[in-house]
């Protein structure tokens, strides 16, 4: 059985160390947990596409470091892990729109860098596949914003649906009436 996992890596990233050597090791630790905590959801997937979203793409159209930083490091990513066999790839555009790269996924604001767009992305994305195909589908995010989505797609399709966070579950503000609604929430480490 094939599954779907979406991303929220900035969300996930560890820290405020944003050099290449800890994007590599968060990127290797998140592929490393993500199918662990898949197959605890979905015990029959025998591989999984992983959708890393975030900001990839500058207001320009142009690859963000990070995002070029990530291309290079996917194929070694690729593989059997946990297993489970992975395919990473980053998220440049919704899986209903893949010919629209979608610009300003990173902004400059000042000396920081935002992402934009992203959550956006990940719902729609998640209705969109949960409306048009029969795969077990995960989100990877602590994001409360991923509320809304999590709880749509998984009203469509409980058992076909989880949210994968570091938090415990129980311990965020909605948690009681998503467990209520029969959202699958699993713990990353």
């Amino acid at each position: 059985m094939l599954g779907l996992i979406l991303v929220d890596f900035d969300n996930l990233r560890s820290g405020r160390d944003k050099s290449r050597g800890a994007l590599e090791r968060d990127a290797s630790a998140l592929l490393d947990e993500i199918p662990r905590v898949f197959l605890e959801a979905f015990p029959a997937a025998l591989e999984m596409d992983v959708r890393l979203y975030g900001g990839w793409t500058d207001e320009l159209g142009q690859r963000a470091r990070d995002a070029r930083w990530l291309t290079a490091l996917l194929p070694s990513l690729r593989g059997r892990r946990g297993g489970i066999i992975v395919r990473p790839a980053l998220a440049t555009s919704m899986i209903q729109f893949q010919n629209i790269t979608l610009r300003g996924t990173v902004r400059g604001v000042g000396r920081k860098r935002r992402q934009k767009m992203v959550d956006g992305m990940i719902g729609s994305d998640a209705m969109f596949v949960r409306a048009n195909a029969a795969v077990p589908i995960g989100i990877a995010s602590d994001d409360d914003d991923m509320v809304p989505s999590a709880l749509s797609v998984s009203a469509q399709s409980p058992q076909a649906f989880a949210w994968m966070r570091r938090r415990e579950v129980g311990a965020a503000l909605n948690d009681d009436a998503l467990l209520r609604q029969g959202l699958r929430i699993y713990r990353m480490m």
